[in-house]
């Protein structure tokens, strides 16, 4: 069987598209499928370790309410210009679908908190009408208390009781990837992976398809 080890990063490429495929505990699925439900995304502010599924859920979100989305990289674009250049030309005009748009602006706690992030409170109100903002963060005492006001606010640090069972569902997900992929594996090994990287899906992901890549 042709596999992607060389070629497509899996863990974009196995990225979840709904809610539902989300590895997250029962009581962060709920809210999440009401807005699916609805159809309208509030604004959010989902916070946590790197790699637990923070923009995974973000973009899931946009694609099952069928919503216009922009991606804006915080660490990389996080000064003033970007607000003026990209962010409320963007929300200042219409959805090609007729909807709401989203701005999910990703790593927002590296946005200029003097100057970016005070410019983006003041756009959550301008553009309230016709555009939404989903925020991901791994140091949610970065972000300017008026952003959390106007946002709801999402911690995805799993509990004592939620780590086991989300360790052996994202277990289960792996096997199902390494089959797909045709891919013989150790369970052994794979449980090693999921203990020494867990909770960051992404990295077990990552680091798995790079040791992967060393036997080809």
């Amino acid at each position: 069987m042709e596999t992607s080890i060389q070629h497509v990063l899996w863990s974009e490429k196995y990225r979840p598209r709904t809610i539902e495929d989300c590895i997250l505990p029962e009581r962060l699925k709920i809210p999440f499928r009401e807005y699916t439900k609805s159809g309208i995304i509030p604004n959010l502010l989902l916070s946590g370790g790197a790699g637990i599924g923070k923009t995974t859920v973000a973009k899931a979100l946009c694609h099952e309410v069928g919503a216009d989305f922009l991606v804006i990289n915080g660490s990389d674009e996080s000064g003033i210009d970007t607000f003026r250049t990209k962010v409320k030309n963007y929300a200042s005009s219409l959805s090609m679908t007729g909807g709401r748009k989203v701005i999910l602006i990703d790593e927002a706690d590296y946005l200029n908190p003097q100057s970016t992030q005070p410019a983006l409170r003041g756009a959550i109100e301008e553009f309230a009408g016709n555009c939404s903002f989903l925020f991901t963060c791994n140091f949610p005492s970065r972000i300017i208390e008026p952003l959390h006001s106007r946002c709801a606010c999402v911690d995805f640090t799993l509990k004592a009781p939620e780590k086991q069972a989300m360790a052996a569902a994202f277990f289960v997900r792996l096997k199902g990837i390494l089959k797909t992929e045709g891919v013989e594996y150790d369970a052994k090994v794979l449980v090693e992976f999921v203990q020494k990287f867990f909770p960051d899906f992404r990295r077990i992901l990552n680091e798995l398809q790079r040791q992967l890549l060393k036997a080809f």
